[in-house]
């Protein structure tokens, strides 16, 4: 398969069990837009798990585990890192920018996720403390600042076509560390 992290099983985090997906849950403002998020790191996925559950203020998280089916008619958006063409993207979708140059119709978009290191590093890029915050020179060290963090992958399904690619196998607890 040409993509690695829809290879095997993808990981959804959240304070409740998900095994039908309804895409007009999806938060607003996040990395790749609305849609139902997941990843191939289960780990990711635990610890994303138990951040909802903490905001929600629930005792425990749950991680849903689903399998992918490839269907080679949907169209996949891939950023192999964390560059230029990933941040404009993720500041467009978290509403920082306006205009966006990548073409917007795609059914499954995956790339490194922006955690909460990466957060600030946007929050300050935004700020001005990097330079004019929309400059190359700004971008760039904001790039620059995120290469040494370990940026786990996240896999965004935004259509119904892309949804009916997965198969729900199982739902586990996660227990919350306060």
């Amino acid at each position: 398969m040409l993509y690695n992290e829809l290879s095997g099983l993808l990981f959804h985090g959240s304070n409740v069990k998900v095994s039908d997906i309804d895409l007009s849950k999806g938060a607003l403002k996040k990395d790749f837009g609305n849609g139902f998020y997941t990843t191939s790191f289960q780990k990711q996925a635990d610890k994303f798990a138990e951040i909802k559950a903490k905001r929600n203020s629930v005792n425990t998280g749950y991680v849903s585990v689903f399998e992918f089916y490839e269907n080679i008619d949907l169209k996949i958006m891939q950023f192999e890192t964390a560059d230029l063409n990933w941040l404009d993207f993720v500041l467009f979708n978290r509403g920082f920018v306006k205009e966006n140059i990548l073409i917007y119709s795609y059914d499954i978009i995956i790339g490194p996720v922006a955690n909460d290191t990466v957060g600030l590093v946007l929050n300050q890029l935004i700020v001005g403390t990097y330079g004019s915050p929309l400059s190359s020179s700004a971008k760039e060290m904001a790039i620059k600042l995120l290469k040494p963090e370990k940026l786990y992958n996240q896999v965004l399904f935004k259509t119904e076509k892309s949804i009916e690619c997965l198969r729900f196998k199982e739902v586990y607890p996660v227990a919350i560390n306060r």
